[in-house]
């Protein structure tokens, strides 16, 4: 009987090593390449490797491959659809209503209104986007396994939201290429207003970003959480309409919260501190609300 149990134990050992071996080797094998080194860096390898598992999870479904398409088609219809129409008004200004061709930018004509029209299109895009980041871990009792690996809930939370960032900006790829394409069949380009919208938009998107991953903490269906970002979106977009209401003092500072009326400043070819400090407490205010609802798990526990 006594043989029995240690070759028992035996067999057990190993099973408990090659468990704790293939956990060790999953975190691993999501890292990126270890270029950091000290506690730093191993902090960073561990948010890079949430980053790049939320980035791929694009990839192994429908939902995020026909989320870029759609995207890529409804960009390049309003590019196309833009182009054309400042050429026609160049040619022929009576087509327009218009006695003569005014003095227009073709710059903020074509890329101006593109960004102004693309971010009404961030406000469906984006509940697409985080819907399923922490929804569909809830969903699928698969956040509580993210738990039991050696991270904080900020290296969680800030991974997840890095991987969301990097599929945006790979969406943002196109528009750059719409440039090019615009300068190479003779358009009269001002680079500064361009990479100014470039800019506005990249900040605009990673604020509704951050907004969209706190609602995404609040509940286990992704449908609730797109529409729930949506909501919130909608709701900071009316903002701008405001002082149409009148209200005096209220109006101006409800329509100071706004972010189209920051976003609008960079479509302009304007760069205003203010601005940028607008969307980066945006950001960070609503990433501390996503904390705030990951530790809420702690106090239910407890």
């Amino acid at each position: 009987m006594a043989g029995s149990n240690k070759e028992q134990k035996s067999r057990q050992k190993p099973k408990r090593e090659r468990f704790t071996k293939s956990k060790s080797t999953l975190l691993n094998d999501l890292c990126f390449p270890k270029f950091c080194c000290a506690h730093g860096g191993r902090e960073m390898r561990k948010v890079f490797a949430i980053a790049r598992k939320e980035f791929g999870s694009f990839f192994h479904s429908w939902t995020g491959v026909m989320t870029a398409v759609m995207f890529f088609a409804v960009t390049g219809i309003f590019f196309v659809i833009l182009t054309l129409n400042f050429a026609q008004i160049s040619m022929d200004p009576r087509s327009a209503g218009l006695s003569s061709f005014p003095n227009i930018s073709q710059t903020h004509y074509v890329f101006g209104s593109l960004f102004l029209n693309l971010n009404v299109i961030l406000l469906f895009l984006v509940p697409l986007i985080t819907m399923r980041s922490f929804a569909e871990e809830r969903k699928h009792e698969t956040l509580e396994l993210l738990f039991t690996y050696p991270l904080t809930d900020l290296e969680i939370v800030a991974g997840k939201l890095l991987g969301l960032i990097w599929f945006f900006e790979m969406l943002l790829v196109p528009l750059a290429g719409y440039a090019l394409v615009f300068y190479w069949i003779g358009g009269e380009l001002d680079w500064g207003p361009v990479l100014s919208a470039f800019l506005g938009f990249w900040v605009l998107g990673m604020a509704y970003l951050s907004a969209g991953v706190f609602v995404s903490t609040l509940t286990k269906s992704s449908v609730m959480s797109a529409v729930g970002t949506f909501g919130i979106l909608v709701i900071f977009w009316m903002m701008d309409f405001a002082p149409m209401s009148g209200g005096g003092g209220v109006s101006v500072v409800v329509n100071a919260m706004s972010p189209l009326r920051h976003f609008r400043n960079f479509t302009y070819g304007i760069l205003d501190l203010r601005d940028l400090v607008y969307f980066a407490f945006f950001f960070f205010y609503f990433l501390f609300l996503s904390l705030r609802s990951i530790e809420t798990r702690n106090w239910k526990e407890s």
